[in-house]
């Protein structure tokens, strides 16, 4: 069809309105002769146009020109589309792995989520701390301290036995910054973490965001606890996975404040379904954790990220 089609579609054409082969032309003409010649020129073009593709050719020349213009524009994103796939399968020949050989990591896609949210939970607490102030201050002045001692009593340890986590700060001392643990500690972070969401959302109007943390991270452990398992998912391991997957990506990125900026490469792959994919094609995960992952998921954001 596109071989027989003379019709243009082109939107970054300014000048389309001045080509009669252009779907943006205007009819026009120095003398009325010469625009009743477009007229019928472009009246036939666009009949031809229409019977070629199988559309109804009545009504006016707006109408007939309206109903073809949105068919080229769907004819267009099945092209892209189409030269993609193309590409995809040029690809293949000479790629070094295929993306579905890129089995990743779950020990560190379970370390990098929790650090991540983590991160984006102190942010917010250190948002809050700093609206409460009439003066502007620095984090430094009680926040390094109060929320330090939260989590080396509360959640990485007790009273009798605190740990010595402390909160990192930029240099100015007025913003959070990338929360760094180990697997094990950032996973008994995120086991623990009801408390820091409990200070964090204290306040009487962040009641609601504070129930929205606490089932997202209860929907996140539960899920990771399922793809942390070391014998085979069952169907229903995958299919519950998913589920709690699918309500922890829709509270986080949509209610809890973190938005988009706090979506990583591995939760995107979370939300996105291809961990329930790599689940369902490999029978289990546990097996493939290693570092080659992280090496290729570095290289990865250097390019998209």
């Amino acid at each position: 069809m596109k071989r027989c089609s003379r019709v243009i579609y082109d939107p970054s054409d300014l000048t389309g309105h001045n080509n009669r082969y252009n779907i943006d032309y205007i009819i026009s003409g120095s003398t009325d002769a010469e625009t009743q010649d477009a007229r019928f020129f472009f009246s036939n073009l666009l009949t031809s146009e229409l019977c070629l593709r199988g559309l109804p050719v009545i009504g006016s020349i707006d109408e007939r020109q309206a109903r073809l213009k949105e068919l080229l524009k769907v004819e267009q994103q099945l092209d892209i589309i189409s030269k993609a796939i193309s590409r995809g399968e040029e690809g293949k020949e000479v790629a070094l792995m295929l993306i579905s050989q890129a089995i990743p990591c779950i020990m560190h896609l379970k370390n990098r989520v929790s650090e991540k949210k983590i991160t984006v939970l102190l942010a917010m607490a250190a948002d809050n701390f700093q609206s409460q102030k009439t003066t502007t201050t620095t984090l430094t002045t009680g926040f390094a301290s109060r929320i330090p001692m939260l989590v080396n009593t509360q959640i990485l340890e007790s009273v009798l036995r605190p740990k010595q986590w402390k909160l990192p700060l930029n240099l100015k001392g007025d913003s959070v910054c990338k929360v760094s643990l180990t697997n094990n500690k950032a996973w008994l972070f995120v086991d623990n973490i009801d408390a820091l969401v409990n200070r964090v959302f204290s306040a009487p109007q962040h009641k609601q965001r504070k129930q929205i943390w606490s089932q997202l991270i209860t929907n996140y452990r539960n899920a990771i606890r399922i793809l942390w398992k070391r014998s085979a998912y069952t169907e229903d391991d995958i299919c519950e996975f998913q589920l709690k997957i699918n309500d922890f990506f829709v509270a986080y990125v949509e209610e809890s404040g973190a938005g988009k900026e706090g979506v990583t490469n591995y939760i995107h792959m979370l939300g996105s379904g291809h961990v329930a994919y790599y689940m369902k094609a490999h029978g289990n995960l546990y097996k493939f954790s290693q570092q080659g992952w992280e090496s290729l998921n570095e290289k990865f954001k250097l390019s998209f990220f």
